[in-house]
């Protein structure tokens, strides 16, 4: 018996079992009479145990065939089923493991009890995780740290949190990383450096919470400062400081960080690239752009949807919309953001129509636009004066997917119909917009009231932005020249003192100055 029972195990272990293994398995329990055996309840309980964390869909098949043979399952069986469905965010199996353990009498089993708040807690259901908290009459570090994890985790009473804190009986670094992730979930990094410069012993996890909380909010220089204290960097400090780098408009940083670390020794994965990535898109230059897709390419970086959108917003950015379209087509499902990303390339580098087909080829797809979509799909009508067909636009982002109109959508509405001559109708949409007036709005109207010699739209205008833009001066030398144009010499000379009186600056523009000695071009060199 025991030799079938051990055989019977090694099938267990296999984390592909379908569901027709499944049932030959349940016949063979039936027909060797092995539910009666003292051994298969062990077998199935340390296959479960291994399979609950690698394999957590796997461990509850198994449980299914664990009742079907006339088991029940004991306080070593449930907390790993617990941990299982934890995994999965299957909540409703876990509220039937916890009126089972309270129908069987295994509740009071420490690790049982222990699970079950750590399920309710991965789960959300952070009311019920308390009351099993509340119910134990034993509780030791784990139910502590597991109730702490679960404020943690979605970052929510955190006064309640601290209170289960200062009462524990002890800490360790499980407890004081709960408190870290729960002020960083929450975004109160002030408490959260508190009870990480309080700490007794910091661990990795301790200093790559705390990083994470400072480059999620954009304090890049909080984060700059705490990734140079740190002990040791393993490739996820690298990566969050990359991708901060880049999501705050800090491009050059974000690449600096990313020679260093290959100085470091530190090899990039997936995530790191796509860091990179973004910030070579941000800067615009084809040769980095093609430097860093031939990297990706000799590096053997996994191309997964989220390098490949990257690499076609990249592309797209840097103009090399051709080579953008054919890494799109190598993702297999292309969603929202793959989508947008060469929409707005297309549409940003004149090739406007095609930009429309791909956004009808979404639709098609049932693939939902979002509101960065259609400010894509707005330039592309813009560029292309397509005007009908941009209003048509709006009108489906407002009316068929309720999106609430951003300043950019109404710029780019105002910009369409300024380059056509519809200036009253430009005007009225910049006086409906319900976020307040917007530069760069404003900027397009008085653009197409110069070239359509509009003086009385272009006063109203100019007025707002000398409001919003008091040192811009461009908008005053384009009121001046509107009124150059209708030979109104006295009101062009009116409005150039205007900028003497204001003491008004140019505004600078920004350059990206190529350091042939910092960006090497060389196919064996990193971007």
């Amino acid at each position: 018996m025991p030799s079938i029972i051990a055989e019977l195990a090694h099938v267990l272990a296999s984390p592909c079992l379908a569901l027709s293994d499944l049932h030959q398995l349940h016949a063979l329990i039936l027909r060797r009479n092995l539910a009666a055996s003292p051994h298969l309840l062990p077998a199935f309980n340390r296959t479960i145990r291994a399979l609950s964390k690698p394999h957590p869909f796997a461990a509850l098949r198994l449980y299914s065939l664990f009742l079907r043979s006339s088991l029940s399952p004991d306080n070593f069986t449930i907390p790993f089923l617990l941990n299982a469905s934890a995994a999965l965010s299957l909540l409703p199996l876990g509220s039937e493991l916890h009126s089972r353990s309270l129908r069987t009498g295994l509740l009071p089993f420490l690790p049982v009890a222990n699970a079950l708040i750590d399920m309710y807690g991965k789960c959300g259901d952070l009311s019920v995780a308390r009351k099993v908290f509340d119910e134990m009459r034993v509780r030791d570090i784990v139910s502590f740290n597991a109730l702490l994890g679960a404020h943690a985790r979605v970052g929510v009473d955190m006064a309640e949190a601290r209170r289960l804190f200062d009462e524990m009986p002890q800490r360790n670094a499980i407890t004081w990383n709960a408190m870290v992730v729960g002020y960083v979930n929450c975004g109160d990094l002030r408490s959260a450096r508190a009870v990480f410069d309080e700490m007794p012993a910091r661990n990795l996890v301790s200093w790559t919470v705390m990083l994470m909380g400072y480059t999620k909010s954009g304090l890049m220089e909080d984060a700059s400062d705490l990734f140079d204290e740190m002990p040791e960097r393993n490739l996820v400090a690298w990566t969050m400081m990359i991708t901060g780098n880049s999501q705050s408009g800090r491009p050059e940083e974000a690449l600096a960080l990313f020679r260093d670390m290959e100085k470091a020794g530190v090899e990039p994965d997936a995530a790191a690239m796509v860091g990179v990535i973004s910030a070579s898109a941000q800067i615009g230059r084809v040769e980095l752009a093609n430097c860093v897709g031939t990297y990706v390419d000799q590096k053997g970086i996994e191309r997964n949807e989220r390098v490949l959108t990257a690499l076609v917003d990249m592309h797209a950015k840097c103009g090399n919309v051709d080579q953008a379209c054919r890494l799109f087509d190598d993702i297999p499902v292309p969603d929202a953001f793959s989508y947008t990303a060469l929409i707005h390339g297309l549409a940003s580098h004149g090739q406007a129509l095609r930009a429309l087909e791909l956004f009808d080829r979404m639709r098609d797809e049932a693939i939902k636009p979002d509101p960065i979509t259609f400010v894509g799909v707005l330039t592309a009508c813009s560029h292309s004066g397509l005007v009908d067909e941009g209003l048509k636009f709006w009108r489906s982002m407002v009316h068929e997917y309720k999106i609430e109109p951003w300043p950019d959508h109404y710029a780019c509405i105002v910009d369409m119909l300024g380059r056509a001559g519809r200036l009253e109708e430009a005007h009225d949409m910049v006086k409906s917009m319900a976020t307040g007036s917007h530069a760069g709005a404003l900027g397009s109207l008085l653009a197409a009231c110069r070239t359509y010699g509009n003086v009385e739209i272009a006063e109203s205008v100019a007025q707002e932005l000398f409001v919003l833009e008091p040192e811009n001066t461009g908008n005053y030398v384009l009121l001046s020249s509107i009124y150059a144009s209708k030979e109104q010499w006295g009101d062009a000379a009116r409005v150039r003192s205007m900028i003497k009186e204001r003491r008004v600056k140019k505004l600078p523009g920004y350059s990206w100055v190529e350091d042939p000695h910092r960006e090497q071009r060389s196919q064996t060199k990193s971007p």
